[in-house]
């Protein structure tokens, strides 16, 4: 068993079509047009930073790394 305490899983970025979506910590946002360029973005970003896609609902993605 893994005695380390820490943060093990983080965001990597950030999906959305909602422009007025902000956040605070440095995580870059991505606004795209529809939900088609939502994945297809996603999923690239995911596969450069070695992440996974996760749907938060309502228009947002995250890429996080586990």
């Amino acid at each position: 068993m893994n005695s380390n305490i820490g943060i093990s899983d983080y965001a990597l970025a950030v999906v959305t079509k909602d422009v007025n979506l902000k956040f605070g910590g440095g995580c870059p946002i991505f606004y795209v047009k529809d939900d088609k360029e939502m994945e297809k973005k996603a999923m690239l970003l995911s596969k450069f930073l070695g992440g996974t896609v996760h749907d938060l609902t309502g228009g947002i993605l995250i890429v996080v790394k586990h």
